[in-house]
């Protein structure tokens, strides 16, 4: 297999950012993995160093703090991340997932609160789907919320919250 295998939808400028992105992991990242998966988790200030250098909510608007970009931005980030070896940090839920749902169904209120904060790497998007007997099977979770007032009562449990620090 070839080593500089290139996506065939890679044009120039996603091309810059795969390059820009792979330097990125192998100085920021690289150095920690063994410790990382040791602990559990990714450290947070790695959270705060991916959104300084733009690799955090890539796909998200500009007017939101993200990058602009699209799809292909976030499968280059994606690729790269594998390419290094780096697992447990969970940015294609925090930007691919979390951010979108944000984007997509949010208030302007709430697009404005949250979004900056995930591209600066400042907050973490987290997803809980998996419950004890049903797996991700999301038609048949139990977890429920109740709306009490001008807050909500979550009521339920779960197995796995991907991101969950």
């Amino acid at each position: 297999m070839n080593a500089e295998y290139k996506s065939p939808w890679l044009n120039e400028e996603l091309q810059i950012l795969k390059g820009a992105v792979a330097k990125f992991y192998e100085r920021e990242f690289q150095p920690h993995v063994e410790r990382w998966e040791e602990q559990g988790h990714v450290d947070r200030e790695a959270w705060l160093k991916a959104g300084e250098a733009g690799i955090l909510c890539a796909s998200i608007k500009e007017e939101y703090g993200g990058g602009g970009g699209n799809f292909g931005h976030e499968m280059v980030i994606a690729e790269e991340q594998s390419r290094a070896g780096i697992s447990g940090f969970g940015n294609s839920v925090h930007s691919g997932i979390v951010a979108h749902y944000i984007q997509s169904y949010g208030t302007e209120e709430q697009k404005k609160k949250w979004l900056p904060k995930m591209a600066s790497g400042e907050i973490v998007g987290a997803i809980a789907m998996t419950e004890p007997g049903t797996g991700s099977d999301l038609q048949g979770v139990k977890t429920t919320a109740k709306k009490v007032g001008n807050q909500y009562v979550v009521n339920g449990q779960k197995t796995f919250i991907t991101n969950g620090q």
